[in-house]
């Protein structure tokens, strides 16, 4: 058993366990119990319908740059991307390269191009977020809370400096071609052995794929129909996950301003992306446990309902994506 893949989960689950102590376990325990099924079932049909929105953005600009897919494989691609996102630590990215790899096998698209409609997609997820981000702002503003304002407005710069800093570079080849012979280099000095006799076909790669990643880019953000409809579809994804945590709240018998559910849900996205600690668990449960706390709601109510939002977007998109692993697999489609 490799312990070191596990042990930021078991960290997870003991940051949990602190959670449910701090917030008193048999107030948790309590509110648990009222919990009404059909408000709960309903917000996992929320995640669905945001899962939904989001495989239907990522395919718009799949098939703006004129490649041929089945939704089907799109949405399954998505479901592995996240699963493998919920497994690697920081920005949410390790599961692209596994999106792009089962995508790749059932279309007749390159890497450099199914690379450029992930990061298009990327990007055009921080549209709805950063406009989020600034409504939240004025919320917590307006009420007085000038600390959380701090905060946000901090998130806010950042990830819209993180934004700008990555297009500048993504969207030169040479800028592109320059970090990534930056970041070979640096492995091939750490681990020289499992590196180097990879040089030949890096190269290869690179020549292939960048000139493809760099002009699907281009299209993606000159097709002006892709661009409008991909990011209404975007918008669309975010309402589907504040609508989640609402029913989470409104299936626990506690009504809740959906303003004050946008605020602690950007903030907690924003931490995710940061994040170090894989999926960000037990980092995000407990981000949104203090939010909620200082926006007014009870600690036991905080904890239990960040509890079960996260089962519902974090621990349950695991076992479906282990479970679509299982059974398509990574392996090419069969003709």
């Amino acid at each position: 058993m490799n312990w070191k893949k596990i042990l930021p989960f078991v960290a997870s689950v003991l940051v949990i366990i602190a959670l449910v102590w701090w917030a008193g376990t048999e107030g948790v325990l309590r509110v648990l119990g009222r919990t009404n099924v059909y408000y709960l079932l309903i917000a996992v049909l929320m995640y669905f319908g945001g899962i939904v929105t989001w495989a239907m953005r990522w395919h718009v600009i799949i098939k703006g740059l004129g490649i041929e897919v089945r939704f089907r494989d799109t949405l399954a691609a998505l479901f592995i991307g996240v699963l493998f996102n919920n497994l690697t630590p920081g920005a949410r990215g390790g599961g692209e390269a596994f999106r792009v790899y089962y995508l790749v096998k059932r279309s007749k698209g390159s890497y450099g191009q199914l690379f450029a409609t992930v990061t298009a997609d990327r990007i055009l997820d921080l549209i709805p977020v950063m406009t989020m981000l600034l409504m939240a702002a004025v919320y917590v503003y307006s009420l007085g809370f000038t600390g959380l304002f701090a905060v946000i407005l901090f998130l806010t710069l950042m990830l819209a400096g993180l934004t700008g800093l990555t297009t500048l570079i993504i969207t030169s080849e040479r800028r592109v071609r320059r970090i990534l012979y930056m970041i070979f280099n640096l492995l091939a000095r750490l681990i020289p052995s499992r590196i180097k006799k990879h040089e030949e076909k890096f190269n290869c790669l690179v020549d292939t794929n960048i000139p493809h990643f760099t002009e699907g880019l281009r299209v993606v953000v000159r097709d002006r129909k892709t661009f409008i409809l991909s990011t209404f579809y975007s918008f669309l994804t975010w309402i589907f996950v504040v609508l989640r945590n609402y029913l989470v709240f409104l299936s626990l018998g506690y009504k809740i301003g959906l303003l004050a559910v946008v605020t602690v849900q950007m903030i907690a996205t924003t931490v995710g992306i940061i994040s170090v600690i894989p999926g960000g668990a037990g980092i995000i449960e407990a981000v949104t446990s203090g939010v909620y706390v200082a926006l007014g709601v009870t600690r036991e109510m905080a904890v239990t309902s960040s509890i079960l939002d996260r089962m519902i977007s974090f621990w349950l998109p695991l076992v479906l994506g282990a479970i679509i692993v299982t059974h398509l697999g990574l392996k090419p489609k069969e003709s």
